[in-house]
């Protein structure tokens, strides 16, 4: 029975009587009110309207029968087996598929539509005008991603339960799949949101939905396939050491990336006069950093020839693509902008190219890529000093002429890609404004270009169908392709040395009136009532600590 207690409300004249129990949660949500008022209002209002929303009812409802029907359905296919094999392994296969649709496919989708919808709908700018930034615009968003998340994880933990008790699968591994899992849908919700924040136009809206849903769905069966093979085996090798080793390097890789595309949702939100690049650019570097240790401590290890090969060819890839999306920035600087470039010789030197501008990108990837090329022929050097060269792991395949053969011309690929990318947009925004989305388009086709014309040339012909062409050197993907792992006459090896280097250095050099000119800009001084808006924000961040005097002075 419960038991009443007199409290000091009132009604009237006559007091009222609450239940321990109602009055005890009425504390409780006094707490937590106060401790709403804490966190992240973006996460709050998004949180409330995704879990009161009819889609996310009816979502979860899904789930929750079709975990239902399969536990039916799964107990009555395995049949009296059930008490003596082994058949947990196939539940979970099933209970993952359930659960993985809605991680991989409805969640990040909701992410991308409660940003692209805001956009499209204008309510967005009420959000701008307000002391938030847009990092917690973006946090609050993934937070509310993460909530969802976590419901649709504990609706269907306890079938997950159901198959280790079934045997035929570990708890390690469970935990592991659903580990990965999380953040598969970590990262494709924060995909989701910087793909929302491209564009405000409505039919581009509708274009990128289309091509996510596409991608989501790519994504949803290759975790179910990779699940599948993985459910296949006895176990994982969590005894191994390179099992933990590979979590390790892939782990860093994905947080690397993780920043990277939280830092671009953030600046892609931001007003069109503020630095976008400078704190993208910090990550990039930070990135390479890391990828170099990793590579370096594995050829350190192992002394084999492909860790340097993969890389030299991550690391094109990578800088490939950084580049093509620094060239699609705009090349005028805000007064904001300029007040922020370094001022002294060293910082000129240095920190110039991290400020934004295509000019100051396209050297940026550039300088990493000779950083990278330097790494790689230090490491080979420093090697050959204390062992003798390494045997290849790949039939033969890999030796030190064909490395040093893959990382000059990739050099000379990337570079002549970027600066014609570069050149091209330049020539554009004489005419017309060129957004971000346009330039990387303009690339990517540039890019196709060089190897699609060539490659259909080479096929229509019958006599050069096999083997390698001349005709494919401006395919990058072919000719490094046989030069690295197939063998071309040192004839034609001696023209693409000579002449993809070459190109490289002539597109180097016609970019090098647009940098020089970037390298110029100054920093601007402050208008003075920038400069005492800066100081009274200064001082409201930090209030001078008050010191005693003394009343008789």
């Amino acid at each position: 029975m419960t038991t009443l207690e007199p409290v000091v409300a009132r009604d009237g004249d006559e007091p009222v009587s609450e239940p321990a129990d109602r009055r005890w949660w009425s504390r409780a949500e006094q707490v937590l009110g106060r401790f709403s008022e804490w966190l992240n209002p973006i996460l709050v209002k998004e949180t409330r309207q995704a879990l009161k929303s009819r889609q996310f009812g009816i979502t979860f409802a899904l789930v929750l029968a079709c975990g239902w029907v399969w536990s039916m359905l799964g107990v009555a296919l395995i049949g009296p087996g059930i008490f003596y094999g082994a058949q947990g392994v196939w539940l979970f296969a099933g209970y993952y598929v359930v659960l993985s649709f809605p991680l991989l496919v409805i969640v990040p989708f909701g992410a991308f539509r409660s940003l692209a919808g805001e956009r499209e709908d204008g309510t967005y700018e009420m959000l701008s005008v307000t002391t938030l930034k847009p990092r917690q615009i973006v946090s609050g968003k993934l937070g509310s991603a993460v909530l969802q998340m976590l419901v649709y994880f504990s609706g269907i933990a306890p079938c997950l339960a159901f198959t280790y008790m079934l045997e035929g699968i570990d708890m390690p591994t469970i935990l592991f799949m659903l580990f990965y899992t999380f953040l598969g849908s970590l990262g494709l919700s924060l995909a989701g949101l910087l793909i929302a924040t491209v564009t405000a136009e409505k039919h581009w809206q509708v274009v990128l939905s289309v091509f996510l849903i596409f991608g989501l769905g790519l994504a949803f069966w290759g975790s179910c396939a990779l699940v599948f093979e993985m459910v296949g085996w006895n176990s994982l090798p969590f005894q191994d050491e390179e099992f933990w080793i590979g979590n390790a390097a892939f782990l860093t890789g994905y947080w690397g990336y993780f920043a990277l595309l939280a830092a671009a949702a953030s600046a892609q939100l931001t007003f069109a006069s503020d630095n976008r690049s400078t704190a993208l650019r910090m990550v990039m570097v930070a990135q390479q950093v890391l990828f170099a240790g990793w590579m370096g401590w594995a050829w350190l290890k192992y002394g084999e020839m492909e860790f340097l090969l993969v890389f030299l060819m991550m690391s094109g890839l990578h800088w490939y693509a950084m580049g093509v999306f620094m060239n699609s920035e705009s090349g005028e600087l805000s007064q904001r902008v300029r007040r922020q470039l370094p001022q002294s010789f060293l910082g000129r030197a240095f920190l110039t190219w991290f400020a934004p501008g295509p000019a100051t990108g396209f050297m940026f990837a550039f300088a990493n890529l000779i950083s990278v090329a330097l790494m790689t022929l230090i490491g080979v050097l420093i090697w050959l000093m204390f062992n003798p060269m390494p045997t290849p792991s790949w039939s033969g395949a890999m030796t030190l002429e064909r490395l040093l053969t893959f990382g000059g011309l990739g050099l000379g690929y990337v570079t002549v890609y970027l600066g014609l990318g570069r050149l091209l947009l330049s020539g554009l925004r004489r005419f017309i404004q060129v957004p971000m989305l346009l330039g990387v388009l303009v690339q990517v086709l540039l890019l196709l270009a060089g190897c699609f014309i060539p490659l259909t040339i080479h096929l229509m012909i019958p006599d050069l169908r096999r083997g390698y062409s001349l005709l494919e050197i401006t395919n990058p993907i072919w000719t490094l392709g046989y030069a690295t792992f197939e063998s071309i006459v040192p004839d034609e090896l001696f023209i693409l040395w000579c002449a993809v280097p070459l190109a490289g250095v002539v597109i180097f050099l016609a970019n090098v009136p647009a940098v020089v000119t970037a390298v110029r800009h100054v920093r601007i001084a402050k208008p003075r009532r920038v400069a005492e808006e800066d100081l009274l924000i200064e001082a409201q961040r930090s209030p001078p600590t008050p010191e005693p005097v003394n009343p008789l002075d």
